[in-house]
């Protein structure tokens, strides 16, 4: 048999590989897509890629995501500015790159109008950062899925635990995962605690998600709206808590908001007792630090 016909049947059974595995994943219910970028940085040992990526087709729009990397050894010749292309496999919780490769850099378009930072504070505030230890401003005004005013000093006398959302939001590891973890505590907490350990979904999307959209959110997730509010407010007040926390979001021409992740415990003394940035928690740390902070009031 010549070369080019084991070339050709090489290349046949590469293909027939790949096609097998694409199947595999869509029929465990993960989708993959194929995505150009530019590295904007790298985190965590290489096992967070930083990428200013173009448009993913049915997926999402042009913008600069931190994704997981399913084996670090793929970011380690990776600096920034860098073109790639990259496979992401997409699954209902959770988003990684599982291939990855350098491309020329004409290959890529360079976006001169767009930083290489994935996330910047909105603006000048006044506003300062809570830290451990800290008071929460009581009169914090915010609006909950039906339609009622809500303040951070309503839940004075008991545990609170907040973080932020939006409903749009497309990747898998990102709101749908706090929401989901949210889901999985919210009975914990209320079989201990009763009524006395709240949970609190903060968005970020005033625009989009009115009481309406929260409250069809909401459903989504629980049956039992009487220790966990969805909540927005005037964008005033949404900048307020997204300064004090920490939140910082950039939204672009498109309805996606990049954004970063924070989780909070507030003590029913209103002090913040611990902060979880990013989504490196679980429920079950939740529960243990509420578990703390309910036996030492």
């Amino acid at each position: 048999m010549n070369t080019n016909r084991l070339a050709v049947l090489g290349g046949g059974f590469l293909a027939f590989l790949l096609a097998a595995g694409a199947l595999l994943l869509y029929l465990f219910g993960t989708q993959t897509y194929t995505v150009d970028g530019r590295v904007a940085g790298i985190e965590d040992g290489g096992r967070t890629l930083v990428v200013e990526h173009e448009e993913i087709s049915g997926y999402m729009p042009p913008m600069i995501m931190p994704f997981s990397v399913a084996d670090s050894n793929m970011t380690a010749s990776l600096e920034a500015g860098d073109a790639i292309q990259f496979r992401l496999a997409v699954a209902d919780d959770s988003a990684s790159i599982i291939a990855l490769r350098e491309l020329p850099d004409t290959a890529v378009a360079r976006n001169p109008a767009r930083t290489t930072t994935p996330m910047q504070p909105t603006g000048e505030s006044e506003t300062q950062m809570l830290q451990r230890g800290d008071r929460v401003p009581t009169d914090l005004t915010l609006t909950n899925q039906a339609g009622e005013a809500v303040q951070l000093g309503d839940y004075r006398g008991q545990a609170l635990v907040l973080t932020f959302i939006y409903t749009r939001c497309p990747l898998p590891t990102y709101c749908p995962l706090m929401s989901k973890r949210f889901a999985t505590l919210q009975p914990q907490l209320r079989e201990q605690y009763g009524p006395d350990a709240q949970l609190l979904s903060i968005s970020f999307d005033p625009g989009y998600d009115t009481p309406t959209v929260l409250r069809d959110y909401a459903a989504k997730y629980t049956d039992r709206l009487d220790t966990w509010t969805f909540a927005t407010g005037d964008s005033t007040q949404v900048q307020r808590a997204t300064d004090l926390f920490g939140v910082y979001t950039q939204q672009e021409d498109s309805d996606e908001i990049t954004h970063n992740l924070t989780t909070a415990l507030i003590g029913p003394e209103g002090r913040v007792r611990r902060l979880w940035r990013g989504n490196d928690w679980a429920p079950e740390d939740v529960r243990q630090a509420v578990a703390r902070v309910m036996d030492s009031s």
